[in-house]
């Protein structure tokens, strides 16, 4: 089976000087791609204009690879195949997280179409983006087009992306889910949770830094919501850090110490949460190990996955997210201001765009073979179609500001257009 995880789509021109792992390859052209590149302009929790201390959709996929790639040496795994999953599995989302995939979802209804941002992470890398003469995509290896189109963490429903897979790539996709294998490979899976490990903890760091949640309603929900890991941590091990941290700096500003005791708690968080997932990986990698298949195979067939946090502990984490990061700071007002402009830009742009899709750029407008002169309603189903679709795509690879800046250019008119 690692001879088929390698290969590629397309042949790739001759490379016989390239020392590089066919993985190794994959992650720089993942790397040196624009959609990575745009995702440094995309929000992750907040809008980037918001401010400079938030992270953004290209700072999490860093920190999900570095620890992934932590996880798989601690495994035994492919490093690079899962570098390469982790730094591609967020290129698909569109601006303004999950309020931008939301809104797209929903004006893409009328149409037929729907939108997911693993599904379309998967488009980008195998058709969308354009960088080679050859083929269109990147022609990444099935390993790593499958862990992307297998890429779940808890804000991911696995029927919703099977249902927004398009009916013209279902089939391909399908090689990727087979009824006999049940679950991803091991660095796919690794993926997963070093995903789940980057936002649950970094999305806390950036909460309490800009103070969306002040220490002691954090402290308080912690308790009450029984996440006992995480008191742990809180009561024991940062209280023993901040203890050095005034060994080694007389009486530190209160500025400084605020500033410690969260990147403090951010690093005991992770680093708990990546020691317990190895224990109990390699526990359950060893309950596997005695089937006749090769070991690829065996932790495809499993119904649950191999890489997981322990029992209590992936409860605990579950309530870390879905209960304390979604009631106390996703649903907090400020969040949901921006949730309402950013609905309301996205909107507006759709409607111009489909209204009139010659105000795209031209390169966007070669996918579509239409008379410019007809309106909408007067347009075939399949047309209607085809027009929503490129829309969709092309608002969704726009970065926050250049969907601010295009709505602008739409809505004022004093705004240059030259």
């Amino acid at each position: 089976m690692g001879t088929i995880l390698t290969e590629r789509r397309y042949r790739d021109e001759s490379q016989d000087e390239d020392i590089r792992s066919p993985y190794q390859h994959d992650k720089d052209r993942i790397l040196h791609s624009t959609a990575f590149r745009r995702m440094q302009y995309k929000t992750q929790v907040y809008v980037i204009h918001e401010g400079d201390l938030y992270r953004t959709r290209m700072t999490h996929s860093l920190e999900v690879a570095q620890i992934a790639r932590g996880l798989a040496q601690q495994l035994g795994a492919n490093m690079d195949l899962a570098e390469a999953i982790a730094l591609a599995h967020d290129v698909g989302h569109a601006p303004f997280g999950h309020a931008g995939e939301s809104k797209l979802r929903k004006l893409l209804k009328p149409f037929g179409l729907t939108f997911e941002h693993n599904v379309q992470s998967y488009r980008i890398v195998t058709q969308l983006e354009e960088r080679y003469a050859s083929y269109p995509g990147l022609n990444l290896t099935r390993a790593t087009r499958e862990g992307i189109i297998r890429h779940q963490s808890y804000f991911d429903n696995r029927e919703d992306i099977l249902k927004s897979i398009p009916e013209y790539i279902r089939k391909e996709v399908a090689e990727y889910l087979p009824p006999s294998l049940k679950q991803p490979g091991l660095e796919a899976q690794i993926v997963n949770i070093a995903d789940i490990i980057a936002y649950s903890t970094h999305d806390i760091e950036d909460a309490l830094t800009v103070g969306l949640i002040n220490w002691d309603r954090f402290a308080n929900q912690v308790e009450k919501l029984e996440i006992n890991f995480l008191k742990k941590i809180i009561d024991k091990d940062l209280v023993a850090n901040m203890k050095k941290l005034t060994l080694r700096v007389s009486e530190p500003p209160p500025e400084i110490i605020d500033k410690m005791k969260v990147r403090i708690l951010s690093h005991l968080i992770i680093n708990h949460l990546i020691i317990k997932t190895a224990q109990q990986t390699k526990i359950n990698l060893d309950s596997v190990r005695g089937n006749d298949n090769t070991l690829e195979y065996t932790i495809r067939e499993q119904d649950e996955y191999v890489v997981a946090f322990p029992s209590e502990l992936g409860k605990q984490v579950e309530k870390l997210v879905n209960d304390l990061l979604y009631n106390q700071v996703y649903s907090d007002p400020r969040v949901k201001m921006m949730t309402v402009k950013a609905e309301r830009i996205l909107g507006t742009l759709f409607d111009n765009f489909i209204q009139h899709p010659d105000i795209m750029p031209r390169i966007t407008q070669t996918r579509l073979n239409i008379d410019y002169t007809l309106s909408l309603e007067k347009r075939n189903n399949n047309e209607q179609t085809l027009l929503a679709q490129v829309v969709a795509d092309y608002i969704s690879g726009m970065t926050d500001k250049y969907a601010m800046d295009t709505y602008q250019l739409l809505t004022q008119a004093y705004e240059k257009a030259l």
